[in-house]
């Protein structure tokens, strides 16, 4: 049966109640709370198991006791409970699952803004005190991510404690979700009973015009938001310390708005806004402001390092995208605020650019890696969509290198190696890009990714494809070369039946997340497919941000690795999967080992993926294989 047929009111009640309580709970204890008898009851809680039921779940039973709901899947029972038009996160309601407590937490500590004993709290969501102290160890790792903390005093209870602005920015995430709506809503109205949001909303308008600042709707809707924020914790005597906001980066016509927006405030609401306030306004405008110009080239030092990272990882090619440049150097001007300050932004595109672009999403992550070295800060994963945003409009345009990679290794000294890199360059100019010139010991000991080397001595470690030649390049010397190179482009092309082997293959029923990626990078080790690097680089781009991409799959990979060929190990997780991260379930594994990140290679498996993540029926079957000749049958109906 569908979710949607546990519709009657009484039914989630009766449910709800008995979820809160998690005990028995009497037939007339039931009928007395929803005004019916104890045989309505027993007859609602009949039907009631037949929905249930489907996914394992059951109202127990026990005769002179009462009812008890018992749960084997909360996931499905919150399919079957809620209601699309009532969101979780509505702050009126109190939360009917686990997870969802820390938040409620967090929003009623921040409302409150002083001591609230945990038996308040534990009155407040009908559990246990010892359930409420469980709870804050979530909420204290949550609040840390905001930079704040739980401070406990006896006889009091327990309060949030930070700096000002980092309170502010936990108000907007935990309280009022920035909106997609670019009008005042009647919730907001409600929530701000107290702040004149139309008079805001006016000044703002009025003073962005005059000192012509350029902004979203959206982002004019979150700058009044966040000046109402600001007014109701002025009212209260919370203000920004004037260090909390040193280094902000603003032009002038930014600060004489803010200037001007908080003085007008300032006679509206009748109170009085200190200078250290300005500061906070100015970070909020100064990181929504979309420049159209500027002539600081901090931007474009960066953007140019990002995309050296990405040519050297990836094989694309955006430096002659001059647009493309322009474009990400105009975003990051404001955004650079953003991530000095860890302010909270939304962005509604992620779970789409996760699921169905996620080459332009890695591209993305390698650009976060370079603005953290950049700004000695922390870069958000909405950040990371952001800019994924523009290189998948690189993508688009397909300005990439089909040039192969290769490294010339010379014994013989400076005019040698010259003399080698000088003829490849001229022969093969079309062909080859040249990435390295190394010594001998210099080439053992580097790491280099490429696709083959030229040498003019044998090499001992086989770290890839080579061809030995003499430093004048002879023509016996420009047909073996060109003769690698055919062999490389050959071995380059995507063939399913190649990628996925049934020696690359295995269904298992672990539920650790780190045991699968092991028994996984372990085939592909054994297999002579990856070196020792390849799981200890998987780790470490998990630990970035999990690999999960929609409808139950995840494509684990390193960042950088050494392979030596293009495959795809697949893991079939039965008895409903692993935990892939806090919130999905992952089912079907594909571990990615792309060689040297050729492009053309994984825009191809990237592109297999996408489409198997938005197939719900190919996925359904792929979950359900239980040998590798009908997990074959399932790929070539794509």
């Amino acid at each position: 049966m569908s979710a949607s047929k546990l519709s009657l009111p009484r039914w989630k009640q009766i449910v709800h109640m008995l979820y809160l309580k998690m005990e028995f709970i009497s037939g007339r204890e039931l009928g007395e709370a929803l005004a019916v008898n104890p045989r309505t009851i027993r007859n609602d809680i009949k039907m009631i198991n037949e929905i249930l039921k489907t996914g394992g779940n059951q109202i127990e039973s026990l005769s002179g006791v009462g009812y008890r709901l018992v749960v084997s899947d909360e996931k499905i029972l919150r399919e079957v409970l809620l209601d699309n038009s009532v969101g979780r996160a509505n702050m009126n309601i109190v939360p009917m699952f686990a997870e969802d407590r820390t938040d409620y937490i967090i929003r009623y500590l921040l409302l409150n803004n002083d001591y609230v004993k945990l038996e308040k709290l534990a009155e407040e969501l009908f559990v246990s005190k010892s359930t409420i102290n469980l709870d804050i160890l979530e909420v204290k790792r949550k609040l840390k991510e905001n930079g704040l903390k739980v401070e406990k005093r006896a006889s009091y209870g327990i309060r949030i404690t930070g700096v000002e602005v980092a309170i502010r920015f936990c108000f907007s995430r935990y309280l009022l979700v920035e909106s997609a709506n670019p009008l005042i809503t009647d919730t907001e109205r409600n929530f701000f009973s107290e702040v004149n949001l139309e008079m805001i909303e006016q000044v703002v308008i009025s003073n962005i015009a005059k000192y012509n600042i350029h902004m979203t709707d959206i982002s004019v809707k979150n700058l009044i938001i966040h000046i109402a924020i600001a007014v109701c914790r002025v009212k209260d005597n919370c203000y920004v310390h004037v260090t909390d906001l040193e280094d902000i980066e603003f032009s002038i016509p930014e600060f004489r708005a803010a200037q001007d927006i908080i003085k007008e405030i300032d006679l509206s609401e009748g109170i009085h806004f200190p200078e250290s306030e300005i500061s906070y306004l100015l970070l909020h405008l100064s990181s929504k402001n979309r420049k159209s110009d500027f002539n600081n080239y901090r931007e474009y030092i960066i953007v140019d390092k990002m995309l050296t990272k990405i040519k050297e990882l990836y094989g694309y090619d955006f430096k002659q995208d001059q647009k493309m440049i322009s474009n990400i150097a105009l975003h990051l001007k404001p955004a650079i605020n953003r991530m000095k300050f860890n302010m909270n932004i939304q962005n509604p595109y992620l779970k789409n650019l996760k699921s169905n672009y996620p080459l332009a999403f890695e591209l993305g992550l390698v650009a976060k890696d370079v603005l953290e070295q950049e700004l000695k800060t922390k870069v958000n994963e909405a950040e990371v969509g952001y800019l994924a945003i523009h290189f998948l409009y690189g993508l688009d345009k397909e300005v990439v290198s089909d040039k192969q990679k290769v490294l010339i290794v010379c014994a013989s000294g400076l005019g040698t190696s010259q003399l080698l890199e000088s003829k490849v360059r001229k022969e093969f100019e079309n062909a080859l890009d040249i990435i390295g010139v190394y010594s001998f010991k210099e080439y053992e000991q580097s790491g280099t990714m490429c696709d083959f080397v030229i040498s003019t001595v044998p090499l001992r470690m086989k770290l890839h494809p080579f061809v030995q030649v003499s430093p004048f390049l002879t023509k016996a010397d420009i047909r073996n070369i060109t003769a690698l190179i055919k062999k490389d482009a050959m071995e380059n092309q995507f063939n399913v039946d190649k990628v996925f082997k049934e020696s690359l293959f295995l269904i298992s029923d672990k539920k650790d997340k780190e045991q699968v990626l092991i028994d996984l990078a372990s085939l592909l080790l054994e297999n002579k497919i990856v070196g020792a690097d390849y799981l200890p680089s998987l780790f470490e781009r998990e630990e970035i941000v999990p690999t999960y991409l929609g409808n139950g799959l995840a494509a684990p990979h390193p960042i950088e690795a050494n392979v030596q060929e293009t495959v795809i190990g697949v893991c079939i997780c039965s008895g409903g999967g692993v935990k892939w991260n806090e919130e999905d379930q992952a089912q079907v594994v594909f571990m990615l080992a792309v060689k040297n990140r050729q492009q053309q290679q994984l825009a191809t498996v990237y592109e297999l993926i996408s489409n198997l993540v938005e197939s719900p029926k190919a996925m359904g079957e792929l979950k359900r294989v239980t040998n590798f000749e009908g997990f074959m049958r399932v790929l070539q109906t794509l």
